[in-house]
């Protein structure tokens, strides 16, 4: 072995100047900002963010909540008006009975009813199977709709499948902003 490798390396020393504060030379600029400087809204009508590190701004701050297409539901706020329940009893009962008769698929209904209903007509439909011959198209003849509540409404339908007229009852709930067909009794 040679003896330079056990040598130790020479502590090293700070250059001369290094310790002391830079005084000479022109002021530094401060930095070119590619995005337009933000403005700030006023104190009183956001709430102080949790951290203050310049460029981070609150999720719920006036420049987010307009730029976001889809606006935070906040507690207390209404929802958007509903439908009547008139414009959605006849045609889900119409849809039903189409379906029963093979005139339209069941798939349809998925999104008016709840599960239990499209399985309970999804039996009846593999039990008695659709009529053969021509299907000719069902008619509502007459409706009548009684709001339980602002969110519940129950109907009764009078409707004409082309052979004979069919009553149908039903329960209609809110569900996600739409109302949704939670018993359907078509007779």
């Amino acid at each position: 072995m040679s003896t330079a490798t056990l040598r130790r390396p020479a502590p090293r020393t700070p250059a001369p100047g290094l310790d002391k504060p830079r005084q000479s030379g022109p002021p530094r600029r401060a930095p070119r900002l590619l995005l337009p400087p933000r403005r700030e809204p006023a104190p009183s009508s956001l709430p102080a963010p949790h951290l203050s590190l310049p460029g981070l701004r609150p999720v719920h701050s006036a420049v987010t909540e307009q730029a976001w297409a889809h606006a935070l539901r906040r507690p207390g706020t209404t929802s958007p008006a509903l439908p009547d329940p008139a414009t959605v009893c006849g045609p889900v009962v119409l849809a039903a009975v189409e379906a029963l008769v093979g005139g339209r698929p069941l798939t349809q209904l998925v999104r008016w009813v709840t599960p239990q209903v499209y399985e309970t007509l999804g039996a009846r439909l593999r039990d008695c199977g659709p009529r053969p011959g021509a299907v000719r198209r069902a008619t509502v003849l007459r409706s009548h709709v009684c709001r339980l509540s602002p969110t519940v409404a129950e109907a009764s339908v009078v409707i004409h499948d082309g052979v004979r007229v069919r009553a149908g009852a039903l329960r209609l709930e809110v569900h996600r902003g739409h109302w949704r067909a939670t018993v359907l009794e078509i007779g």
